[in-house]
């Protein structure tokens, strides 16, 4: 007599083995939790990236507010009315605090301006500050601008009054013309979205392709498995198929809370570089399934390579490291797909992401070759995949 099984198409069989794998997964809560929850991790990080950018960028010249403890201001009323414009208040210390020591007005940096400023003569002021203080040294900093300005503007008077071009002092000048599009410290934090999302693709399923493979071994409900009706790769295909939803939910995850964080920055700072939009993180979904599937059989083949359940931990957590990197790089030093780099898996899909957030056109052809080769390269090592789970050694714990 024909088994039931063995009558079913070969979709309906594979369905079987992918709601197992999906039910079997579901019913541990807490790692599900913890995979849900792990995708969040890099668009809160970037977010906060971004905050501490757009603060830092915020911040002109004379604002916040500085308090520097003086000595000397009377030796210079002009410079002292020169930086009380700018924001930085002077408290003046008396002959006994000098070297920045006490005082009840003393801030932690301390300006000094000698007696030979009063004769109309050149002069140089001191600045004391504790460099291990990253605050002292970011106020030091701001303070010797400020003074390097006025120093600036007194020459040029100077000469002025003396019937002498200003420009002697500075003989040639150099003007920048930034021909690109505006030079925005958030574009190149957002070109870190696409080795972050590569990232997370592949290890958002890690979790139930060990289960499901090393695991069901170990707990020897593999071999049975593979004595039902159901042939191997039709098995290997549920199993894929599962771990594929997972990616795909995780990749959802993923992008959502990109879309939603720079959302949120960008509303709470209005006038820096757009985020990009929701068509935007829909085209980079698209673009993004041959990765998943590429990541889904490298992980499954990995998994039957292994012989232990700590071994397969160690590679598929350093598996996402391998494309992520040189996405990282490329992000430093943004690259122009071409022909040849949009025909290597992942990486060409990486640079088409690269240019949909940064607003740039990307040719079809690219973006079509790049999933082609992916595509094909998940194909071959799915087959690979298959050839491993012939071999008993896959099979059976300890083989």
């Amino acid at each position: 007599m024909t088994p039931r099984g063995a009558l079913w198409p070969w979709w309906r069989r594979c369905g079987v083995v992918l709601g197992k794998e999906v039910k079997d997964h579901l019913r541990d809560s807490r790692s599900l939790v913890l995979a849900l929850l792990y995708p969040l991790l890099g668009p809160l990080a970037l977010g906060l990236l971004l905050q501490v950018a757009a603060d830092a960028r915020h911040v002109d010249p004379g604002a916040p507010a500085l308090t520097v403890a003086a000595r000397g201001l009377d030796h210079a009323p002009e410079l002292a009315a020169f930086l009380a414009g700018h924001n930085v208040t002077l408290n003046a210390m008396g002959e006994a605090a000098a070297g920045g020591g006490g005082g009840a007005e003393a801030g932690p940096v301390t300006l000094e301006i000698p007696a030979a400023a009063a004769a109309g003569a050149p002069f140089t002021v001191r600045l004391l500050f504790d460099a291990n203080s990253t605050t002292e040294t970011a106020t030091a900093r701001r303070l010797a601008d400020l003074i390097t300005g006025y120093s600036r503007q007194l020459g040029q008077r100077l000469l002025t009054a003396r019937g002498l071009d200003p420009g002697l002092i500075q003989p040639v000048t150099v003007e920048r013309i930034h021909t690109g599009r505006r030079l925005d410290m958030a574009l190149l934090l957002y070109s870190l979205i696409s080795p972050l999302l590569v990232f997370m693709i592949f290890l958002g399923a890690v979790p139930l392709v060990l289960d499901s493979t090393i695991g069901e071994r170990e707990r020897g409900t593999l071999e049975p498995l593979l004595t039902t009706p159901i042939r191997r790769w039709e098995v290997l295909l549920g199993k894929a198929g599962a771990a594929f939803l997972f990616t795909l939910v995780t990749v959802l995850l993923n992008l959502s809370a990109f879309r939603l964080v720079l959302s949120l920055l960008a509303a709470g700072a209005p006038g820096g570089q757009p985020p990009p939009d929701s068509a935007v993180f829909g085209l980079i979904l698209v673009m993004a399934l041959p990765v998943m599937a590429l990541a889904v059989t490298l992980q499954l083949a990995i998994a039957a390579l292994a012989r232990t359940l700590k071994e397969a931990q160690i590679y598929l957590g350093l598996l996402p490291l391998v494309p992520a990197l040189p996405g990282i790089a490329s992000a430093m030093t943004p690259l122009v797909p071409q022909l040849w780099t949009s025909g290597v898996p992942v990486f060409g899909q990486m640079l088409v992401f690269n240019r949909l957030i940064a607003g740039a056109p990307v040719e079809p052809a690219q973006a079509l070759l790049s999933a082609v080769t992916t595509l094909l390269t998940a194909v071959l090592i799915f087959w690979w995949a298959t050839r491993l789970y012939e071999q008993d050694r896959t099979v059976v714990a300890g083989g």
